[in-house]
């Protein structure tokens, strides 16, 4: 294959204005129609530099934000006047660095030039039929969306991320809710577990206080047996600093008055002086948690 029969590898560039209006130049060697600058990407250079090296030479115009917008060929095209040629074409469009630079052509390139509007050039029959084809397929033509299709339903998917969020929440209130009243069930059973064991325990503290309530004084002669004495008696303390250490308080009586909250009346005596319902004699020990009774007192109350 001969070099005349390499493609050529050219850029166009459409140059905007702030008017939204773009540079066309009438060139002659496509048979005074008007088509973009561009020309011929040289070897070592990138498209970018390719694009403002041949806007400068020929339209004497500095650019800016280069982006890549077609790409095609032109196998012989009909309005090219030169040789049998084939080019490969990769459309660019670029902001003007300067909206007050002159126009500047290159006379062997264009003969005139003029600024259109995309609406404009689709309008004209002096436009090279690929440069009217990019102007219809980018610039004019909707921009195709990966949305598109979902976006003609747009309500109903709306309708359906709302009534989405919506369950989530709701389902998110309630997990919480349900951690709230585990953790209060938790909390409720770890009590009802210890007032379990306390009120196991109550009653052999209860007989262990009863028990050495009776047990008799002893002189410095019998030591022995008021330190044994003595030691049962610090660990009857010991037990209930325990059952204190857990809320336990024993349920008042002599002199209180009578509370069926809190006393069982086991028997009445007629006292004279004391009034109805005071508690005389404590039969049997109470207790209590805060206001929950774990066993009551049983009392002898007056008549």
């Amino acid at each position: 294959m001969s070099d005349e029969q390499k493609p050529h590898v050219i850029v166009g560039i459409y140059a905007i204005n702030k008017n939204g209006e773009i540079l066309f130049i009438k060139s002659p060697k496509w048979g005074d129609r008007l088509i973009p600058p561009g020309g011929h990407v040289e070897y070592g250079e990138n498209l970018e530099e390719a694009v403002k090296r041949e806007m400068k030479e020929e339209t004497g115009l500095d650019v800016k934000n280069v982006e890549f917008i077609f790409a095609g060929d032109l196998i012989e095209p009909t309005e090219w006047t030169g040789d049998k040629r084939h080019f490969i074409y990769l459309d660019h469009k670029a902001e003007l660095v300067d909206e007050n630079q002159p126009v500047v052509l290159e006379k062997i390139e264009a003969s005139d030039y003029v600024w259109l509007k995309p609406e404009e050039v689709v309008k004209r029959d002096d436009m090279e039929a690929s440069s009217k084809k990019v102007i219809q397929n980018y610039f004019l033509k909707p921009k195709k969306s990966f949305f598109k299709k979902s976006n003609q339903d747009c309500e109903k998917y709306i309708k359906e991320i709302e009534e989405f969020k919506n369950n989530w929440q709701r389902a998110l209130a309630d997990y919480k809710n349900l951690q709230r009243e585990t953790s209060e069930r938790r909390g409720e059973w770890a009590r009802m577990s210890e007032q379990q064991i306390l009120e196991d325990f109550i009653p052999v503290y209860d007989n262990f206080k009863k028990a050495f309530s009776h047990h008799p004084e002893l002189s410095e002669d019998q030591k022995q047996m008021k330190n044994w004495t003595d030691g049962i008696g610090y660990i009857m303390k010991q037990f209930w600093d325990i059952l204190k250490a857990h809320s336990v308080e024993e349920i008042k009586t002599v002199g209180e008055k009578f509370d069926p909250r809190f006393h069982e009346a086991a028997g009445e005596e007629a006292v004279e002086g004391k009034e109805p319902g005071t508690i005389l004699k404590e039969v049997d020990g109470g207790y209590k948690m805060g206001d929950k009774v774990i066993k009551p007192a049983k009392v002898i109350i007056s008549k």
